[in-house]
């Protein structure tokens, strides 16, 4: 059986990880060097897995202790079908998926071996999987996603927002609030390496995910679970379609993601703080 990477993150990234009792991978953002010397504002914006597994103590610390006032789900319909998360009074769910046939239009099924899936769910190329999420449908989502984070952190609501695992999806949507907010390509790369302390731990279910997906070839399937850590390749395929499109991650933006200078400094004031 072949060795798994071992993840190289920086341990740094620990003091923003909240620990919940049924979620994994959660952290807050605040703390993450931007523009100056400045940083993210702690308790604004989180990232994270899903909710499904939120118990009352998670759901206490997430949404009464932390204030967190909006979810935004980034998953297709099915994933949310299969795992829904809890609903709690007074803090509003959406659902912005970057990938349904339904409400997006598209779907992704591109499948690293052969298309082969468990159930719908599919091992996807990740070259091609952050490649593709430069497409202009999956564009539209994050316009959409980044302007309700800018709307209520602005207004001084805290958001949480994630995907199944809080690492493909999520990792795009926040490199694309950290660029807005001034942070720097190596800054926002270590906090999406940071996922990978995580994923070690969930070793046993994701080998086991991909054992099915590959037919028993275990070689396969330990080499689907390295592929589908974070990797810094991830980040930069998607950066290089981005400039393929429109140009730069400056032109993409302001001209796709609808985020002008007037409607940055706003964000920035809300949730930037001196360090």
């Amino acid at each position: 059986m072949l060795d798994i990477v071992q993840s190289s993150a920086s341990l740094e990234h620990a003091a923003r990880v909240v620990t919940l009792e049924g979620v994994g991978n959660v952290r807050d953002l605040g703390g993450i060097p931007v523009y100056g010397d400045r940083m993210v504002k702690p308790g604004m914006i989180f990232r994270g897995a899903a909710l499904a597994g939120a118990t009352s103590k998670d759901r206490h610390t997430l949404f009464e202790e932390l204030g967190i006032s909006c979810v935004i789900d980034l998953r297709c319909g099915w994933e949310v079908e299969a795992k829904p998360n809890p609903v709690h009074p007074g803090v509003d769910s959406l659902h912005i998926p970057f990938y349904d046939k339904e409400k997006v239009g598209v779907e992704y099924e591109v499948g690293a071996i052969n298309g082969q899936k468990v159930g719908r769910d599919v091992a996807c190329d990740p070259d091609d999987f952050y490649r593709s999420l430069a497409n202009p449908r999956t564009t539209a989502q994050m316009r959409e996603c980044l302007a309700q984070i800018i709307a209520r952190t602005s207004n001084g609501l805290p958001v949480y927002q994630h995907c199944s695992g809080g690492k493909d999806r999520t990792g795009v949507m926040t490199l694309l609030v950290l660029t807005v907010l001034g942070a720097g390509f190596a800054d926002i790369l270590e906090d999406y390496l940071y996922t990978n302390v995580f994923r070690d731990t969930q070793f046993p279910e994701t080998y086991a995910k991909f054992l099915h997906i590959a037919q028993g070839d275990e070689e396969q399937a330990l080499k689907l679970v390295n592929d589908h850590r974070a990797r810094r390749e991830n980040l930069e395929v998607f950066l290089e379609a981005v400039s393929e499109s429109y140009g730069n991650i400056d032109a993409f933006v302001h001209g796709q993601l609808g985020v002008g200078d007037a409607l940055r400094e706003e964000f920035r004031a809300a949730c930037t703080c001196s360090k």
